[in-house]
């Protein structure tokens, strides 16, 4: 009784300065010094430039995959990050891709990684540059999401910009 009652007692220690919590898929190591958790930080150069900050959150879409939304609250007025991620997506390196290229619309699914910004236009509305032409998403993990993007992505009428964002330690809503 008492050698099941250590073995307990050691397994529970174990566990607790383990975290006792799941596992998740760890990628490469981002740097997230003076990111507060929730999360991100980034600038954007080009058609429209600044710093960008503000939270972050991943939701699950209803055919699988993940949603990455990461609004500013503070710079440029209305800006906006989205990510998009397949299922089964885990920590690593990824070339994000045009949305057109990455979400198959006629089965409503997310097919391969993908990214845009936008931001309000000069005049109404909203710009949403989503044609991407360059880029990299660096997860270091997927539970709670951490990672880095950095992408080039155009309007449909050439306007171009550059996007930096790192995010720390969003959670799904």
């Amino acid at each position: 009784m008492k050698r099941s009652l250590l073995f307990l007692l050691t397994l529970f220690l174990f566990l607790a300065a383990c975290g006792g919590t799941a596992s998740q898929t760890a990628g490469p190591t981002v740097d997230v010094s003076g990111i507060p958790v929730g999360s991100f930080k980034g600038t954007v150069t080009g058609a429209v430039s600044g710093d960008i900050s503000g939270t972050g959150s991943y939701f699950k879409q209803e055919e699988g995959g993940l949603l990455i939304s990461l609004v500013a609250a503070q710079g440029l007025e209305g800006a906006n990050v989205t990510i998009i991620l397949p299922v089964g997506t885990s920590g690593g390196v990824y070339t994000p891709k045009s949305y057109a290229d990455a979400y198959d619309t006629d089965a409503n699914k997310i097919t391969d990684v993908g990214a845009s910004f936008s931001s309000l236009a000069s005049t109404s509305g909203v710009d949403v540059y989503s044609i991407v032409s360059e880029g990299t998403l660096t997860l270091q993990s997927t539970d709670p999401m951490t990672g880095t993007i950095h992408f080039k992505a155009k309007l449909e009428s050439g306007a171009e910009v550059e996007v930096t964002a790192t995010f720390y330690q969003l959670i799904s809503v």
